[in-house]
């Protein structure tokens, strides 16, 4: 994979992440609201290239459930209703995966782990979708604050539209 940095130098990433990442904060690589922003998102991306570097012709799905730790398969939207969310609130050592991530750390890993795949090739594999989807929900019915939210709406749109 090319060395290059999308958020200095936005002409690097894939066109096709440029016209569908229209808004500033997806290219910003300090908001800790924004995907790439955080340590988390950031580091996300960088891990994404290093494992597509290894696996060139695995899907992002491969990618995602080595994230899970070969859980993906529940990692589904039961994990976004309100009685689970309420339930990870109450009690966060019994969340998905608590034993190795916290919710907001997982659900940004994903998320940015699929737009990075967005970022360098152009698409996200229609079968990783749903687990973005997931990860954007679960943030979206946690967030109360409106910019959260707005960028979690935007990339919803980006993984629909990708």
């Amino acid at each position: 994979m090319s060395d290059h940095d999308p958020f200095n130098e936005p002409e690097t990433a894939h066109v096709r992440a440029r016209k569908l990442m229209t808004e500033e904060f997806f290219w910003d690589c300090v908001d800790e609201q924004a995907p790439f922003g955080s340590d988390e998102g950031s580091d996300a991306y960088y891990e994404w290239r290093d494992w597509r570097e290894e696996n060139p012709d695995q899907p992002l799905t491969a990618c995602l459930d080595w994230i899970l730790d070969g859980q993906s398969e529940q990692y589904d939207a039961s994990l976004h209703s309100d009685e689970r969310i309420a339930q990870d609130l109450a009690d966060p050592s019994s969340a998905f995966l608590a034993d190795h991530w916290d919710i907001d750390t997982l659900d940004i890993t994903i998320l940015a782990t699929s737009l990075g795949q967005l970022l360098d090739e152009g698409t996200i594999d229609a079968d990783a979708k749903p687990l973005a989807i997931v990860a954007i929900e679960r943030q979206l019915r946690r967030s109360s604050d409106p910019r959260r939210q707005q960028i979690l709406n935007a990339a919803r749109r980006v993984v629909d539209n990708a």
